[in-house]
């Protein structure tokens, strides 16, 4: 039975610039530090890749075309793997929000495929979006190593599906700034594909 093996790294923005707030579609450009955690993670994590795809809000779209610049590479953006849209909560504080509204954001924390906030997007619907997209990069790349740049969130209920965890363990995934998961995906000539995790990077990038 043959196999054919796709790679598929994602990566998480670098700090933004604004603070500590429910950032989602806001679109921050990224701090000078951001700018370098990115690219300190590819450092820790070398990979040849043929092409990178990224959301096209300014902190993740920047890095990827920075990337794809250095190593002349193809850049695609794709909507589908912006953040969740916060709706009322856009740009606002975490720490007020949770003070403000902490009945509804704690919801956040411990049912986080129940939860959307006020006006926003629900998570199921940011799980499923984020799900085609996956499955359209399998559908059209296999055989490749990719590097997607998205998001914190998005990231937490990709991997939440891939690797069945439970849903509040969402909220237990640490994924901090340029955060890197790296899947490596098996698919057998019947057509079945096997997802194996195979780094999370999440330490902490914050000194540099």
């Amino acid at each position: 039975m043959s196999t054919r093996v796709t790679r598929i790294d994602v990566i998480r923005h670098g700090e933004p610039e604004g603070g500590d707030v429910f950032r989602g579609h806001t679109d921050h450009e990224l701090t000078e530090r951001g700018r370098r955690q990115f690219e300190h993670r590819l450092q820790r994590n070398p990979a040849r890749y043929q092409r990178v795809i990224s959301s096209p809000l300014q902190r993740c779209y920047y890095s990827a075309s920075w990337l794809a610049g250095e190593c002349a590479l193809t850049h695609m953006t794709d909507q589908r793997w912006v953040e969740i849209h916060y709706g009322d909560w856009e740009n606002r504080p975490v720490a007020e929000v949770m003070t403000d509204e902490a009945e509804i954001a704690q919801q956040l924390w411990q049912d986080p495929l129940n939860f959307c906030a006020p006006n926003g997007e629900p998570v199921t619907r940011l799980q499923q979006r984020v799900l085609a997209a996956w499955d359209d990069l399998l559908d059209n790349y296999t055989g490749e190593s990719l590097l997607v740049v998205s998001h914190g969130g998005v990231m937490r209920v990709l991997a939440q599906h891939l690797l069945g965890l439970a849903p509040e363990a969402m909220s237990r995934l640490s994924i901090p700034y340029a955060g890197l998961l790296r899947f490596r995906i098996d698919e057998v000539s019947d057509g079945q594909r096997f997802v194996t995790l195979e780094t999370l990077d999440g330490a902490s990038l914050d000194h540099l």
